[in-house]
């Protein structure tokens, strides 16, 4: 599986958990192809607008990460 495809799998979970934000913040670091890296960035809004399903969880924005 690709670290795109994964990525988009885990934006389609019905709820996230840090270990899943976690996740996505490593498979940016395995994308080499460019046009691969702009589709990421399109994925990290979509991440980001999700950031205070985690911070519930978590209980404050302290595992947030500047993707």
């Amino acid at each position: 599986m690709t670290p795109i495809k994964e990525a988009e799998l885990i934006l389609q979970k019905e709820n996230l958990t840090l270990e899943d934000y976690n996740r996505f913040v490593e498979l940016g670091k395995l994308i080499k192809d460019e046009e691969a890296k702009e589709e990421y960035d399109w994925l990290c809004e979509g991440i980001e607008i999700r950031l205070p399903e985690i911070a519930q969880i978590t209980g404050n924005y302290d595992f947030a990460k500047n993707l």
